[in-house]
């Protein structure tokens, strides 16, 4: 019974973050289109650490830093930073839907990688990973060939993979998620450099100043934090599952938000991800191996 209800609570965070990374998408778009994908990989970054910093002193203070967490999120980090700036620059040179199209595909690299290397699969997941795709490119509408974005944008996916997996590798044994999460932001901070280079900060309009500190809160401190709470007692390949609702909630936002006109076929499409999800969470195995 215990371990049902952290699994349910599990689910939940994990759903709550995906409902903030779901809203990401046309300020990610807004966000690239004034600042290089450099300035926005590492303004996100620079804002979450500058929040977090005064708390992990507070830490410091009571000796009751972690510094385990912290190098475990330093690794989780590289890949964290990777899918940022693989998916910033990709999307610059391709459409948005296109990008979560390729983005979800890190849920096939996880299920790939639990199938063959964890030996922790089956039927169900599988049944979840197939319905999820459709409804997924049902939702996205990819358009366009393969070009520099694509690529781009798929590198990032491979990135997002390796990051949920090493989410879910030391999530199971952290024990202070903001030392965990201060080290996940810190090496995005290493291409200032560039960062200098493309983006001179005077020339950054105040609205995308506004899109990436929201970012920077919302989608960064609060839904990575849900994110690693969650994957501490959900499996990574039902929460890549979980994961790819994001679209589907970009959708919804879209249209209460902006008014996007209501595409039933797309809202069909979520609907298929909201049944692969429950398929996963209902039917596929929660332990890990």
């Amino acid at each position: 019974m215990v371990m049902k209800s952290r699994i349910l609570y599990g689910y939940t965070m994990l759903i709550i973050a995906t409902i903030l990374w779901g809203s990401s998408f046309v300020f990610i778009k807004l966000s690239v289109e004034n600042v290089s994908a450099f300035g926005y990989t590492f303004y996100r970054s620079f804002f979450a650490v500058a929040m977090l910093t005064p708390v992990i002193l507070f830490k410091k203070m009571g000796s009751i830093f972690s510094y385990r967490d912290f190098i475990g999120g330093i690794v989780t980090g590289v890949a964290y930073m990777f899918g940022l700036l693989l998916q910033g620059l990709g999307t610059r040179y391709t459409f948005p839907s296109t990008s979560a199209f390729i983005t979800g595909l890190n849920t096939v690299h996880i299920h790939t990688y639990c199938a063959f290397v964890k030996r922790a699969y089956n039927r169900y997941l599988l049944a979840a990973l197939v319905l999820s795709l459709i409804g997924l490119f049902i939702v996205t509408s990819p358009s366009g060939g393969i070009g520099l974005g694509e690529i781009l944008v798929f590198f990032g996916s491979i990135a997002w993979a390796i990051q949920i997996l090493l989410v879910s590798k030391y999530s199971r044994h952290s024990k202070n998620y903001i030392d965990f999460l201060y080290g996940m932001f810190i090496p995005s901070l290493v291409i200032a450099p560039w960062t200098i280079l493309y983006d001179n900060p005077m020339n950054i309009v105040l609205n995308s100043w506004m899109y990436i500190i929201y970012l920077a809160i919302a989608c960064s401190i609060v839904a990575s934090l849900l994110q690693v709470i969650g994957q501490r007692y959900v499996a990574p390949a039902i929460a890549s599952v979980i994961y790819l609702l994001e679209p589907f909630f970009a959708l919804l936002f879209s249209i209460s938000l902006y008014g996007e006109e209501i595409d039933i076929v797309r809202i069909v499409g979520g609907i298929m991800i909201v049944l692969a999800s429950y398929i996963a969470m209902s039917y596929a195995p929660n332990a890990y191996t």
